[in-house]
């Protein structure tokens, strides 16, 4: 015997059908976006670390000595954490004042404050070695030029030397003896004057950065009667050189661990202390200030 449900029957049975369909759909409508929004929550978790951009590895910098950097590596050059390990092997390259290109080729002469310049970096601990290198007549080669160079020498920073004297002289109140004609030969008339500065920057051959530049000013006189008075004067200059060079390196071993210090924390602020470790440098460690520079043998 068949049995067949009233129309009562099957509307009330549809009727339920329904409803079940539409608790259904709105309670998976309810929990789909509470999970497509967890993870959007989680990216924008103010406590997750931002990722900690590498150090430069080369030169940015193009090889035309004109230099064009482009916007994309200036702003890498800038946002790129500090790195600088010492001690290492650095080099010490006089800059000097180019000759006439008409002449002949010259022999460029070696500053005279090199030698001391030299000695006193020796004595300091943030480096392996310091070698002197050739002269460099300044504006004749590019910045990627001096790279290839310290690579010839195998030198990871450089430390670029150059004098700037300018000399003046006049006559004193001895010159009044000059009337007799014998007073010049003895007679102190001539008042001799060198002023000007030195300078170091300290060159990053890995990048072609300059990390830093130091100058210190010198001058000094003397008075002299008129016999070899060029020869007096270049001496007085060669000597007021050798005097402050000292001086000068002492200035830059305290600025290179200004330099550190300050690059310490730099990383420190921008990546949380994620790139701590690129700054090594003997006298400077996590959290120091800037250091004087003492020497490192007696």
């Amino acid at each position: 015997m068949s049995f067949s449900p009233s129309p009562c029957g099957r509307r009330a049975a549809m009727l339920v059908i329904c409803l079940v369909a539409a608790a259904t759909t709105a309670a998976c409508g309810g929990v789909r976006p509470h999970m497509a929004s967890a993870p959007m929550a989680a990216a924008a978790s103010p406590g997750a670390p931002a990722p900690v951009p590498p150090p430069l590895e080369r030169s940015l910098f193009a090889r035309d000595p004109n230099g064009q950097l482009s916007e994309d590596a200036l702003q890498r050059i800038l946002a790129s954490p500090i790195e600088l390990e010492l001690p290492a092997r650095v080099g010490v390259m006089p800059v000097t004042t180019p000759a006439d290109w008409r002449g002949p080729g010259p022999d460029y002469r070696v500053p005279t404050g090199m030698s001391q310049l030299v000695e006193r970096l020796r004595r300091d601990a943030a480096f392996s070695l310091v070698t002197q290198t050739m002269v460099i007549p300044s504006g004749a080669l590019g910045m990627e030029a001096l790279r290839e160079i310290a690579g010839r020498y195998r030198l990871r920073y450089l430390i670029l030397y150059r004098e700037v004297i300018a000399k003046r002289r006049h006559l004193n109140r001895w010159a009044w003896g000059y009337a007799t004609g014998v007073g010049a030969l003895f007679l102190p008339g001539q008042r001799q004057e060198v002023y000007g500065y030195i300078e170091a920057s300290m060159f990053d051959v890995k990048t072609g950065l300059l990390m830093f530049t130091t100058r210190r000013a010198i001058d000094a006189t003397q008075t002299t009667n008129q016999w070899h008075k060029s020869d007096k004067h270049e001496q007085l200059a060669a000597n007021a050189t050798s005097k402050f060079a000292p001086e000068l390196a002492a200035d830059v071993l305290t600025d290179l661990r200004r330099f550190a210090a300050a690059a310490q924390a730099e990383n420190m602020h921008r990546t949380g202390g994620a790139a701590d470790a690129l700054v090594k440098v003997p006298g400077v460690g996590p959290g120091d200030g800037p250091a004087v520079a003492t020497d490192s043998h007696p």
